[in-house]
């Protein structure tokens, strides 16, 4: 999967967007792209996109989904 976060400014952005995504507990494979915005990741069948959006969401962050 993949989808743009927009609002990352630093690297501890990209590991406050990782730790998002982990606290699912159903994604892997975790690549975070600073330059483009780009989070590329692989997610569990069961898990819905949207509760990995609403994780990144909690810190202020913008999701667009590609």
């Amino acid at each position: 999967m993949e989808m743009v976060v927009q609002g990352m400014t630093c690297e501890h952005c990209v590991m406050r967007v990782e730790k998002a995504m982990l606290s699912t507990g159903k994604t892997r494979y975790i690549s975070v792209d600073l330059a483009t915005d780009k989070v590329s990741f692989l997610k569990e069948e069961d898990l819905e996109l949207n509760e990995v959006v609403k994780s990144i969401e909690l810190y202020s962050y913008k999701v667009i989904k590609s």
